[in-house]
C-alpha cells in the first residue's frame, strides 16, 4: 500500500511539473494573439466625413451617421449636431440601424443648416465590452466658394502664436486667423537647439476640447509640408470660449513630445 501511494505521488508530481511550463507557454501565446484592433466602441467612419465641406452643390446632409467598431447601446449612447452658437440642429431621433448594429445615426433639420461650422458630438456605450467612448468632429456648410471679407481681415490681424521647449526640441505653433466658427490654419515647427530639424518624427497630432460647450476631443493630424514643418486646416474651433489643445509629437525610437495649452477665442467681428 505504501509503495502504491508513493508511485501515485510521483506521477502527480511529474504531471504538475509538465503542466506548469505548458500553462506558461499557453499564456504567452495568448498574449501574442492580436486582440480587437479598435478596443472599445470607436468610430470607423463618419457621414458627413470629418472636416468635410458640404452644400457647395446644393445638397445638404439629412443625417449624421457613425459606424463603430463595436455595437453601441441605444439607450445610453447619443449623437448631437450643433451650430457655432451651440444650438442643436438635429431632430433628437438617435437610433441604431436594424441592419447593422454597429451603425447609429440622427436626423438633421436641413432648414437650420446655414453657412458655417457644425460639430457632431457622440458618446457610445459598447454592448460588447461595457466601456464608454466619446468624441466630436466637425464639418462645414458652404454655399459660396469665395472667402468673405471678414475672413480676410482675420487672416491679417488676429494670429495666435507661441513656443515651448520639450526634451531639447523647440516647438513653435501658430493658429490663423484665430477666430471661432470658421476654418483656421494650424502650423507646428520643430527644431533642436542648433536649429536642426528632428528626423524621427512620425506624426503630429492636435486634440481640441471645449469643456464648457461639451465638445471634444476633436483630433486633427497635421501634414508634413517641409523639413520640421507641419500644417493643417479645419473648423475644429467651432464655437467661441475657452479651448484646451493637446499637442502630441510621436517619434521613432523616442518618447512622444506632449504639450497642452489653453486660450479663449471669439467669433469674427
Amino acid at each position: 500500500m505504501t509503495k502504491y501511494r508513493y508511485y501515485n505521488n510521483q506521477r502527480l508530481i511529474l504531471s504538475v511539473t509538465l503542466l506548469i511550463p505548458l500553462a506558461i507557454m499557453m499564456l504567452l501565446i495568448g498574449n501574442l494573439i492580436p486582440q480587437n484592433v479598435y478596443s472599445h466602441a470607436n468610430p470607423t467612419s463618419f457621414t458627413p466625413s470629418s472636416n468635410s465641406v458640404v452644400g457647395e452643390n446644393g445638397t445638404l446632409p439629412e443625417k449624421a451617421v457613425i459606424v463603430f467598431s463595436e455595437r453601441p447601446e441605444p439607450k445610453a449612447s447619443y449623437i448631437r449636431v450643433t451650430n457655432s452658437d451651440n444650438e442643436r440642429v438635429d431632430k433628437n431621433d438617435y437610433a441604431v440601424s436594424a441592419d447593422n448594429p454597429r451603425e447609429s445615426s440622427i436626423s438633421i433639420d436641413t432648414s437650420k443648416l446655414k453657412q458655417g461650422i457644425y460639430t457632431v458630438s457622440w458618446l457610445a456605450l459598447s454592448r460588447d465590452d461595457g466601456h464608454i467612448t466619446k468624441g466630436s468632429y466637425v464639418f462645414t456648410v458652404s454655399k459660396a466658394s469665395n472667402r468673405s471679407e471678414t475672413d480676410v481681415r482675420a487672416i491679417t490681424n488676429n494670429d495666435f502664436a507661441n513656443s515651448t521647449t520639450i526634451d531639447n526640441v523647440n516647438v513653435t505653433y501658430r493658429i490663423s486667423p484665430f477666430y471661432s466658427g470658421i476654418n483656421n490654419n494650424f502650423t507646428v515647427s520643430l527644431s533642436d537647439s542648433d536649429g536642426k530639424v528632428p528626423t524621427n518624427v512620425k506624426t503630429v497630432l492636435l486634440i481640441f476640447s471645449n469643456k464648457q460647450a461639451e465638445l471634444g476631443p476633436i483630433s486633427a493630424e497635421l501634414t508634413k509640408v517641409g523639413e520640421g514643418e507641419y500644417s493643417g486646416s479645419g473648423g475644429y474651433l467651432s464655437q467661441p470660449g475657452e479651448w484646451e489643445v493637446k499637442m502630441i509629437v510621436q517619434r521613432n525610437e523616442a518618447y512622444d513630445l506632449n504639450h497642452s495649452f489653453t486660450f479663449n477665442i471669439k467669433n469674427p467681428p
